[in-house]
């Protein structure tokens, strides 16, 4: 086998390591934070959630639940990613498997930037009912559209190159 490629496939190996214990290492400092501070840290950019987190009478419940879509987004990504650096790590850089595994992380990526533009919606909804001057927030960031974008143009030379490697076995 190529030099390079194992060089890949070691690489992928540290990296499933390094992606399960930064997902291990996060979740508990979120936990932490929540029983020993009674604070979220998840996804905390959002002014108007945090104001609301420590209004007496919001409901802790439901701000719960808005944050529920992306944090499971965040772990379904982690078992894809787990299962895309598994591939690699198999030599599998441009099976089906792989290619699966790369537009699932794709599509949820896609997802998170709808699930928090409604959670936006949802905060911003619930906060006016508290305060009259609440305004609704609706933040479309760039980098992520420009990300997924990326990631699509990725997957068709994924494809591509795939393709040209099924061509060059064919024609020895």
């Amino acid at each position: 086998m190529n030099q390079n490629f194992e060089k890949l496939i070691k690489i992928s190996g540290f990296c499933r390591w390094l992606v399960l214990l930064s997902a291990v290492a996060i979740i508990a400092h979120l936990l932490y934070s929540y029983w020993a501070y009674d604070e979220i840290r998840f996804n905390t950019s959002n002014s108007q959630f945090l104001e609301l987190w420590n209004l007496p009478n919001a409901s802790r419940n439901l701000l719960l639940a808005m944050l529920t879509p992306l944090f499971i987004s965040f772990l379904v990504g982690v078992y894809w990613l787990q299962r895309l650096l598994s591939c690699y790590q198999r030599g599998l850089f441009f099976s089906d498997e792989s290619m699966k595994c790369y537009l699932w992380l794709v599509w949820l990526k896609a997802a998170a930037l709808v699930f928090e533009m409604l959670q936006n919606l949802g905060v911003g909804y619930y906060h006016q009912s508290f305060f009259e001057d609440g305004r609704i927030e609706l933040v479309l960031d760039f980098g992520n559209i420009t990300t997924i974008l990326l990631m699509l143009l990725i997957v068709y030379l994924l494809k591509a190159a795939r393709d040209y490697e099924a061509e060059n076995k064919e024609f020895v």
